[in-house]
């Protein structure tokens, strides 16, 4: 039978049950920053797809039509790119989180089962840790494309002002 007193394996067991619960915290700060990314990506599709349709019913007073809508396709590849990084690295943030869960559980349960089975709970925890690197990177890619698509934004307009004042020497 278990021992729960001051040095017994119960106080061991929620000792060690303390680490997951670290890991758990830490997936669900990245769960709820990458959420907040998603939601980012979509409101950006949806001013995109807006600003596409509005220049292609011509309901737009904008100059460089064909240059904004070539744009805008151009920005909604990227954010489609985007998204699926976003939405894996959301899956696998979520499944680390229920690997640190299952960690969790296993020691209690490996504790009331007299320690048969040690290896699953240090199995999980490796699980959780992998999904929680390889999460890490899908974010770190899908930054890098955004920072890259604003770098792209930027040169747009830049290009436009460029082409605007030499149309007004023209003209």
């Amino acid at each position: 039978m278990p021992t729960f007193g001051p040095m017994g394996s119960g106080y061991a067991t929620l000792t060690a049950m303390i680490t997951p619960a670290l890991f758990m915290t830490a997936s669900a700060s990245l769960i709820i920053s990458t959420s907040n990314r998603m939601s980012r990506i979509v409101d950006r599709v949806r001013v995109q797809i807006d600003l596409a349709d509005r220049i292609d019913q011509g309901l737009v007073d904008l100059d460089y039509l064909k240059e904004r809508r070539a744009r805008a396709d151009e920005e909604l590849r990227s954010l489609e790119w985007r998204s699926g990084r976003v939405r894996l690295a959301l899956t696998q943030l979520y499944l680390a989180l229920s690997a640190f869960v299952g960690t969790s559980l296993t020691l209690a349960v490996d504790m009331l089962l007299g320690s048969r089975i040690q290896g699953l709970p240090t199995l999980m925890a490796v699980v959780g840790v992998a999904l929680l690197l390889v999460a890490s990177v899908n974010l770190t890619r899908e930054a890098h494309r955004a920072l890259r698509s604003s770098h792209n934004e930027v040169r747009f307009h830049r290009d436009l002002l460029v082409r605007r004042a030499a149309d007004r020497q023209k003209g």
